[in-house]
């Protein structure tokens, strides 16, 4: 057999996979391809006539997704979009999906790039775009943005205790230099907070809300969550795949109205990895995965 040398590792996959309800014909779109770990899944339990449209703004993971669903032919296509824009232009073309997925946050693959800024174990250029042709990096929004709204970004991006001080060292450094690298803005945190022991770096909640923050996520996932909705065909399965409380938050609340609404919440409680797969793979220890059938009506 053949080793598996794509960086990223699917979460949940099995329970992903199993509650998009695949079968021959069906349709799956999948918002956040990244390697196509999901998507792959989906197209070997829905052979030999089910398919995937891959969506991702990132192209290096459109290339590796590309390479590594290679074999499933024209079952897949492929788009480089964000996910509010590939719902706009797929719903033109008329497309209704049976599945839709979103799997939110960084891929293992962008945070081992040293060159894209994801890492804080990296001294790399403070960029963070997932886009590379995106309008602005986190040494934008660090440079840039009022001490009162870097304090925003900290607190609801990366529920930061200590954001309104880390708002003011960052303030105070950039009048003296800007902010250019990952070294940079860690400095500056470890300056602020110490230098604690520990798994968790000082500066993980800090590079986490910059992230979102240059990438837009929690907005386009507010934007995406009722257009995917209105896209499915009827019975359609909706799977979010989130990482951070504010998604997840976002999320759990969007469902609830949508249960409200007449459509059929599959998960009343999110589920999340087993010991082993949160022993094995360490960003699935985070993960939280709810679906929602619409209109209620499902099938097996």
């Amino acid at each position: 057999m053949t080793e598996d040398k794509r960086p990223h590792v699917p979460v949940m996959a099995g329970s992903v996979v199993s509650l998009l309800a695949p079968a021959p014909e069906r349709v799956l779109l999948d918002l956040t391809v990244g390697a196509g770990g999901h998507a792959e899944a989906f197209l070997q339990a829905s052979a030999p006539t089910g398919s995937v449209v891959g969506v991702d703004r990132d192209p290096a993971a459109l290339q590796l997704a590309a390479e590594h669903l290679a074999s499933h032919g024209s079952r897949v296509r492929l788009v480089r979009a964000d996910y509010v824009s590939a719902l706009r232009q797929l719903a033109g073309e008329g497309l209704q999906p049976d599945a839709i997925l979103l799997d939110l946050g960084v891929s293992s693959m962008q945070l081992a790039d040293p060159a894209r800024g994801f890492s804080l174990r990296e001294d790399a250029l403070l960029d963070m775009r997932m886009d590379p042709q995106g309008a602005s990096t986190a040494a934008d929004v660090l440079n840039r943005s009022a001490e009162p709204e870097l304090a925003r970004i900290l607190r609801e991006y990366g529920d930061e205790p200590a954001a309104e001080r880390l708002a003011r060292a960052f303030a105070t450094r950039r009048r003296q230099r800007p902010f250019r690298t990952t070294g940079d803005l860690r400095e500056v945190v470890e300056a602020t907070l110490g230098r604690r022991g520990g798994k968790v770096h000082p500066a993980t909640r800090t590079f986490q809300a910059l992230r979102i923050a240059v990438n837009g996520e929690l907005d386009l996932l507010r934007a995406a969550l009722p257009l995917a909705l209105e896209r499915l065909a009827p019975g359609g399965r909706l799977a979010v795949i989130s990482f951070h409380s504010g998604e997840d938050r976002l999320v759990k609340e969007f469902f609830a109205r949508s249960a409200r609404a007449g459509h059929r919440l599959l998960t009343p409680r999110p589920l999340v990895a087993d010991r082993e797969e949160q022993r094995t793979n360490r960003r699935s220890r985070s993960a939280r995965l709810r679906v929602l059938a619409k209109g209620g009506l499902t099938e097996s």
